[in-house]
């Protein structure tokens, strides 16, 4: 009887180990986390074996894909056994097809059949056809892949999706329109190229007139908007199932995001206050807290300002931790960005800076930075809305160049179907001094900026140029545009930019100071210019309450709205997820959030206007 005992002891033991052993493996079965990076799927592997490690290795992979990591991925991919079975096989051809299109090269999508891909395998293979289309400027197929995405893709990445798909519609012209075939039954194909179409007729800007006072162009400007608001309803009205209902306020320019259902936060406010970096961060600072003076009913905050020159970030960290800080706003500089987001606090943080280190962070962690790259892109949106087909950017040759000019590539190659933008690279300020007193101009050519198959980095092409662009961009200081723009006049054998040229000229905020002088406005004229909107649509009520110091210099500026902004943006932490376009018209442009809750900006065009009867004025909003 006990040996009976015994023996079923043994099998019901033998049992339990067998259901808990599967349990156990079935807990680290290998499954996709896109918040985990690359060296936690690679150390899946050196702890697996078997068909495990090749599924690990295979989520690696993807990992370091999505890090662009290419060589690091192809290595691993060419490690995989020859003996995969059908899902392993169709997750190493879609690897191989993702590290294609980030490097430009072929990929045959025919050796997948799409019928046999689950959900997740489907929308890495649309995303793969979408790059192929657009690579090709095939806009029929491009149309069709945003709605097979919006069909496979992942809960998370369905509003980003969405506002993909309507930046496509939105951009191509009438013409392109016309040329997409919709079958008749095909009402989410018809609904956006119908909504393209009324977005594009109640949408444009009544003409400026010469005289036209603030409240008319205010005037102007609200009868535009309710004129747009109607027609959208009226599509909304039409199409009531769309999926484009999601996004109606966006469009109509009607989403806001409230604040966040809390009395009052307790805020610790991240900044250098000593050292050479102090007047940036005490400027922010005193945006950050004049910013109720602006919106007095939004909630205030408490907040404690801790300086990051005093004392090293962990002991800042733990001092916010002692004192039941909700949200750390800051720090500033990128050291120190990187430096709080690998402690990785279990305080979420509005970071005043922005990093690229291919790593996703561990606690909840936005970004928001007056970056020069995030205008780029913003200057190549406007330029490519306003129909130019061939820009040509002049940047001084210096790093920070480099990364503006691979940004705007990067925004247009993206928004025109794989066009390229080409640069000219021009000297510092001592060798633009030295060309023009030589009578030497800048030439209107330019060559293509191309991208590294390898890291995604840009260049410029070694060999050919090219010419007959229609817009120019040029990022660079007052001092360095005040002989750039001469120069190319000079290069050009007349005047370029003026209204009547059929090159249309555009800088950027970096050039726009707030003393410039007389002979600056009439060397721009008609020269459009991107700027913070509490600079361009400053009023008197605004200029009231912003310190004269500040008010006398534009860099000062553009800090202190960047603190008005964030104290805005941290009255709506909770709500900020990983894409949120438009949610806010803040100081510094109408504000997004992108990939990692990177907080992105859409700035405010203008145009120079050289007026005889008063000789330093801005006016004539574009």
């Amino acid at each position: 009887m006990k040996l009976k005992q015994s023996f079923y002891a043994i099998v019901i033991l033998a049992l339990f180990s067998l259901l808990v052993g599967c349990h156990l493996n079935s807990s680290k079965s290998a499954k996709y986390d896109e918040t985990k990076d690359s060296n936690y799927y690679l150390s899946q592997v050196d702890t697996s074996s078997g068909s495990a490690k090749i599924d690990w290795q295979l989520l690696a992979i993807r990992a370091l894909i999505n890090e662009n990591k290419l060589s690091q991925a192809n290595k691993l991919l060419s490690q995989l056994p020859a003996n995969l079975n059908a899902e392993q096989q169709k997750d190493q051809l879609l690897s191989q097809g993702e590290i294609a299109i980030r490097k430009g090269q072929p990929f045959n999508l025919s050796q997948l059949t799409i019928e046999k891909l689950n959900d997740s395998q489907a929308y890495r293979y649309y995303s793969i056809k979408l790059a192929l289309d657009r690579k090709s400027k095939k806009l029929n197929e491009q149309a069709y892949d945003y709605l097979s995405l919006q069909k496979f893709a992942p809960e998370k990445l369905k509003k980003q999706i969405l506002n993909n798909t309507w930046n496509f519609f939105s951009k191509l012209s009438t013409n392109q329109l016309s040329k997409i075939s919709v079958p008749e039954n095909d009402l989410t194909l018809k609904g956006w190229i119908d909504l393209s179409y009324t977005y594009q007729r109640n949408n444009i800007k009544a003409p400026v007139q010469d005289g036209d006072s603030p409240e008319v162009l205010e005037a102007k400007n609200t009868n535009r908007k309710n004129q747009l608001k109607r027609a959208i309803l009226d599509w909304a009205a039409k199409y009531p199932n769309h999926p484009a209902q999601d996004i109606v306020a966006i469009i109509t320019g009607e989403q806001t995001l409230a604040v966040d259902n809390v009395n009052s936060k307790k805020v610790a406010l991240l900044l250098p206050l000593n050292g050479s970096s102090r007047i940036f961060g005490n400027t922010i600072r005193q945006g950050y807290v004049d910013a109720v003076k602006f919106y007095p009913q939004e909630p205030q905050q408490n907040v404690i300002v801790l300086d990051t020159t005093s004392v090293p970030m962990d002991n800042l960290i733990q001092q916010a931790q002692e004192q039941n800080v909700d949200l750390i706003v800051g720090p500033l500089l990128k050291s120190e960005v990187s430096k709080i987001k690998q402690l990785a606090p279990n305080i979420p943080v509005l970071a005043l800076n922005k990093v690229d280190d291919g790593t996703v962070s561990a606690n909840k962690m936005c970004f928001f930075a007056l970056s020069p790259e995030d205008e780029a892109k913003d200057a190549a949106d406007h330029i490519f809305a306003q129909n130019k087909q061939k820009p040509l950017l002049v940047i001084p040759q210096n790093d920070l160049g480099r990364r503006v000019a691979q940004s705007f590539a990067k925004q247009w190659s993206q928004i025109s179907n794989g066009s390229q933008a080409y640069v000219q690279y021009v000297g510092n300020l001592n060798t633009l001094r030295a060309n023009i007193n030589h009578s030497s101009g800048i030439s209107l050519t330019g060559s293509p900026i191309v991208f590294n198959s390898d890291d995604g980095s840009a260049s410029m092409a070694s060999n050919g140029s090219s010419s007959g662009f229609d817009a120019i961009y040029i990022y660079a200081s007052y001092d360095e545009l005040t002989l750039i723009k001469p120069m190319l006049d000079m290069g050009a054998g007349k005047t370029v930019g003026n209204g009547s040229s059929p090159i249309a000229l555009y800088s950027s905020s970096k050039s726009h100071v707030a003393n410039a002088s007389n002979d600056f406005y009439y060397d721009m004229n008609q020269t459009e210019y991107s700027d913070i909107p509490l600079i361009i649509n400053s009023s008197e009520k605004t200029t009231a309450v912003i310190p004269s110091n500040i008010q006398k210099d534009y860099s000062l500026t553009r800090l202190y709205a960047m603190g008005i902004d964030a104290w805005r943006l941290a009255n709506r932490f909770n709500q900020l997820d990983s894409y949120q376009p438009n949610f806010l018209d803040g100081m510094t442009g109408k504000l997004s959030t992108s990939n990692q809750c990177e907080v992105t900006r859409t700035l405010a065009w203008q145009q120079y206007a050289y007026v005889t009867s008063q000789s330093s004025s801005e006016q004539n909003e574009n």
